[in-house]
């Protein structure tokens, strides 16, 4: 029943979703750009394709006026970035899962290590002496 219910779960988490665009946060331009005379440097990151992965149409507002423009675009390095959010789940469960199993084995050992562990004869028999010893020296 367990195993039925893990196997529902993985599915509906496997299923993509019915949009076949992809979701704004799995696609990204990233322009980082360095300190450029009294500008700090700073990090741009938009949802834009990969054709318009360039510093005119990521870095906005653009932080030097109109002349230096081109020059600033220059120092910028801009990158287009895209990543699997399915895959990403999917790791996270196998993830889950193997820790769920693993605690589950922790509980079951906890509760069978008392069944499974005998007293020692030899070390019974050793307290038993032990015993007899303290009654006979009072």
């Amino acid at each position: 029943m367990k195993l039925l219910s893990l196997v529902a779960v993985v599915g509906c988490l496997l299923v993509p979703p019915a949009e076949a665009n992809k979701s704004s946060e799995d696609i990204r331009c990233k322009c980082i750009c360095p300190p450029y005379r009294n500008i700090s440097g700073h990090i741009y990151n938009q949802n834009v394709s990969q054709k318009d992965c360039n510093c005119l149409h990521v870095v906005e507002p653009m932080p030097v006026p109109g002349h230096d423009v081109e020059a600033y675009c220059l120092l910028c390095e801009c990158r287009y970035e895209e990543r699997s959010t399915t895959t990403i789940k999917v790791i996270i469960v196998i993830y889950l899962s193997v820790v769920g199993a693993l605690l589950l084995y922790m509980a079951f050992l906890m509760l069978v290590d008392p069944l499974i562990r005998k007293p020692d004869a030899y070390t019974e028999q050793l307290h038993n002496e032990e015993e007899n010893e303290d009654a006979r020296s009072m």
